[in-house]
């Protein structure tokens, strides 16, 4: 069994062994800007290698490599960040699953893998948000706000400027 906190097993692929590892504290953040600029993640776009760092520092990395067998390191394929205030709500964030993998369920077992992650602790609820994947989320029991009858809510930096809060 994989010793990074319940890890799935290797998914064996067509092109090759794809291993899941939390490299919370391990992943290059330049790795992560490169994976998801080459995936062309429209909301990661602008990040810098130190925003990067911050979100390392305060949440954990959950990742898909192709792998030799038995071995760390390869071609990031799949990561996935989760984030808890550990005791009622944990977000999962960045979810993304390099193009010529899709459809090999490598995005499923990060997803999984996350909901069931003893990190987040004993939370109420998880919490995600999506532009373009909503029909891909209800399969792991997530529901739009709406019908659970919450709105989601949110305010730019630059509005908290102008109304003289920040």
């Amino acid at each position: 069994m994989n010793r990074d906190f319940l890890a799935p097993e290797p998914l064996v692929t067509p092109l090759g062994t794809v291993g899941f590892f939390d490299e919370t504290w391990t992943v290059d953040p330049k790795e992560l800007q490169i994976f998801f600029q080459a995936e062309q993640v429209y909301w990661t776009a602008y990040r810098t290698i130190e925003q990067w760092r911050i979100l390392l520092s305060c949440s954990r990395m959950l990742t898909a490599r192709l792998v030799p067998e038995g071995h760390r390191g390869g071609r990031l394929v799949g990561a996935t960040r989760l984030w808890s205030d550990h005791a009622y709500e944990a977000k999962i964030y960045d979810v993304v699953v390099a193009k010529d993998v899709k459809g090999l369920n490598i995005a499923s077992e990060l997803m999984k893998w996350a909901l069931r992650h003893p990190w987040s602790g004993d939370v109420h609820r998880f919490v995600l948000e999506t532009r373009d994947a909503s029909e891909y989320y209800p399969r792991f029991g997530f529901q739009t706000g709406q019908e659970l009858g919450t709105t989601h809510m949110r305010v730019k930096t630059v509005d908290l400027h102008t109304l003289g809060l920040r």
